[in-house]
């Protein structure tokens, strides 16, 4: 028992030890006073730091959104609105007639597409055997041979 209690790997050994050292010897006491004085002091100027950087920060949001404010007022929306929606109307109409014009265009060219009479004897009614064929033939072979 006593033995895992005093044993290197507790916590509880090195802080009792750490106890019995600041207890018997004063120069450790004197060293971990300012050892302790430095670190507060460090905590307490990291904590300073903190809140300066904080103020700052806030006071740059601050002048952004001054900033933006006013911008927004500078702004007329109804002006813009107003042009933009012009602009608009007038990309529709272009749309619409460019629309018109297409469906002329091609209604021109399919009216006589029907119109003409297909004559039977000029029509080419040949036949070809793909089989004959020595590019088909060997494809065929080749997947003959993948399934086999």
């Amino acid at each position: 028992m006593l033995k895992k209690l005093f044993s290197f790997n507790n916590p509880i050994s090195w802080i009792s030890a750490a106890a019995l050292i600041l207890a018997l010897s004063p120069e450790a006491r004197k060293g971990t006073r300012k050892l302790l004085v430095k670190g507060t002091g460090a905590v307490l100027s990291l904590g300073d730091s903190v809140k300066t950087f904080a103020l700052g920060s806030r006071e740059e949001v601050g002048k952004f959104l001054e900033d933006a404010k006013a911008e927004k007022e500078q702004i007329n929306i109804p002006v813009m609105l107003e042009n933009s929606g012009e602009k608009m109307k007038q990309g529709f109409e272009h749309a619409k007639e460019k629309s018109k014009e297409t469906f002329v265009k091609t209604k021109q060219s399919m009216d006589n597409i029907f119109e003409e009479p297909m004559d039977a004897a000029t029509l080419n009614t040949s036949t070809f055997n793909v089989m004959n064929d020595e590019v088909v033939k060997a494809k065929l072979n080749e997947i003959e041979q993948h399934l086999h």
